[in-house]
C-alpha cells in the first residue's frame, strides 16, 4: 500500500461482522450478495465460503461467479435488457429472474433448444409501494396486474418471484410492512395456479452515510417483525432469500488517496489528490447533486445522501484549516469537498475517506483520462492484507 497513491482497502472482519448480524436478524434465509456492490474477487469469496450466493446483475456477473466455482442454484440473475446471447448463456448456468413479458417469451424459446425443463424465476413490479402508498410503473419486472396474462410457457417453469423496489431503507418498520406486502403476494399467486417455491425479497437494508442526520437500521426491531412473519406465513415458500450489498461491505471499505499538490487560490486552500472522480466518484457526484439544490432524496446507487462519507487526515496535525479537497483530473466538477475544516495537511499525506467499501471502485470513472487504475487491498481477519 505505501507505493499505491490511491488505494481501497476492505476490511473482511467488518464484512463477516455485517454477516453475522443478517442472520441473527433474517434467521432461516438465504442471503445473496449483490455482486455489482461490490465485485472485489476477495470479498466474493470471503461472503462464499460463508453461505452466501451471488445475485448476477448481468451475464458478466454470471460468469464472475461461475469463475468462483458457485452452484447453478447458488446463482440468481436478474436484470433488464437481457439480450438473447445473454439468456443462452445464463440459462444453464444460473436461475434467470425474467424482467419482462416479452423475455420470458424469448427465454422459454431457448429452453427449448436445451432441451427444455428449466426453473425460473419473475421479477414483479408489485402493485404497493416502500411507504405505504401504490406501485406505480417501472423500469423493472412485470406488473402484478398483467400476470394473468403471461404468454403460455412450454419450456420453463415459473417457480421463484423476485421483487425489489427501493434500496437504503434506514426505517425497521418500513421494511417490516414491505416483507409481509411481499409474502401476501406470493400467497396470491399460489391461489392463483402459480407454484412458489422461492421468494426473493430483494434487500433494502441501509447503512448511515451522515451521522448528523441519520439513524442506523434498528436490526433488532426489524429481527423481531421477521421472526414474526416467517411464523405467520410458515409454507409459503421452501426458499426465503435477501440480496444485501452495501450493509455487508459499505462500512467494510475506506478510501485513501495522497495529496499531490497544495495551494492557494484568491484566498481559498486546495488539497488536489492523486484520485478524484476516477477513483472515488460518489463523494464528487453529491457535490455536483448540490450545485443544482438541496439533495433531498437519494439517486441510488450513485447519490445517497449530501454527505456520503467522512473525511480525514492521516497525520497527526493539531491545528486545523478550511479547504477544498480535489482530484486531479482535468474537470472542475472533480471536487470531493468544499470549504471544509480539515486537519492542516501537507503535500504526501493521505486522506481517508469513509464508506467506501460499496458503489465505489465499481462505480467511479476508472477509464476516464488515462490515469493510473486505483488499487484495492483486503485485510484479512488474521491481519494481513493482499490485494
Amino acid at each position: 500500500m505505501k507505493n499505491a497513491d490511491a488505494y481501497y482497502l476492505y476490511d473482511e472482519a467488518v464484512i463477516l461482522d455485517n454477516l453475522r448480524t443478517l442472520k441473527q436478524t433474517f434467521p432461516g434465509f438465504r442471503f445473496f450478495y449483490s455482486a455489482k456492490t461490490n465485485p472485489n474477487r476477495h470479498v466474493l469469496q470471503t461472503l462464499l465460503v460463508n453461505g452466501c450466493g451471488i445475485d448476477a446483475a448481468s451475464a458478466g456477473e454470471v460468469r464472475l461467479a461461475e469463475g468462483l466455482s458457485v452452484a447453478k442454484d447458488d446463482i440468481s440473475y436478474s436484470a433488464p435488457g437481457k439480450t438473447d446471447e445473454d439468456l443462452r448463456y445464463a440459462l444453464p448456468r444460473c436461475r434467470v429472474i425474467a424482467d419482462s413479458a416479452g423475455e420470458l417469451s424469448r427465454l422459454d424459446k431457448i429452453a427449448g433448444e436445451f432441451g427444455g425443463g428449466f426453473e425460473i424465476g419473475i421479477r414483479i413490479n408489485p402493485a404497493f409501494g416502500m411507504d405505504a402508498v401504490a406501485g406505480g410503473p417501472s423500469q423493472f419486472g412485470i406488473d402484478y396486474e398483467l400476470l394473468d396474462s403471461l404468454p403460455a410457457l412450454q419450456n420453463v417453469k415459473i417457480t421463484s418471484i423476485h421483487t425489489h423496489i427501493q434500496s437504503q431503507n434506514l426505517g425497521w418498520e418500513t421494511l417490516a410492512r414491505y416483507y409481509e406486502n411481499v409474502f401476501a403476494l406470493a400467497e396470491n399467486l399460489k391461489t392463483r395456479g402459480f407454484s412458489i417455491r422461492i421468494i426473493n425479497f430483494g434487500s433494502g437494508c441501509g447503512i448511515v452515510y451522515d451521522k448528523s442526520c441519520q439513524t442506523p437500521l434498528d436490526m433488532e426491531a426489524l429481527g423481531d417483525a421477521v421472526r414474526k412473519l416467517t411464523e405467520k406465513y410458515a409454507g409459503t415458500a421452501e426458499t426465503l432469500i435477501i440480496e444485501p450489498g452495501r450493509y455487508l461491505v459499505g462500512k467494510a471499505g475506506v478510501f485513501r488517496t495522497r495529496i499531490i499538490d497544495k495551494k492557494v487560490s484568491r484566498g481559498k486552500t486546495y488539497l488536489i489528490a492523486s484520485g478524484g472522480m476516477n477513483g472515488f466518484l460518489r463523494p464528487a457526484a453529491a457535490n455536483i447533486a448540490k450545485l443544482y439544490g438541496p439533495v433531498s432524496r437519494g439517486a441510488e446507487p450513485l447519490i445517497s445522501c449530501e454527505t456520503p462519507c467522512e473525511i480525514s487526515v492521516l497525520n497527526s496535525a493539531e491545528t486545523t484549516e478550511v479547504v477544498t479537497v480535489t482530484g486531479n483530473l482535468c474537470s472542475g466538477f472533480d471536487v470531493f469537498a468544499r470549504d471544509i475544516a480539515l486537519p492542516k495537511a501537507e503535500v504526501g499525506d493521505y486522506l481517508e475517506f469513509s464508506n467506501a467499501g460499496s458503489y465505489a471502485c465499481t462505480l467511479s470513472l476508472r477509464e476516464f483520462a488515462a490515469q493510473p487504475k486505483v488499487k484495492e487491498f483486503f485485510r484479512t481477519v488474521s491481519g494481513e492484507v493482499v490485494e
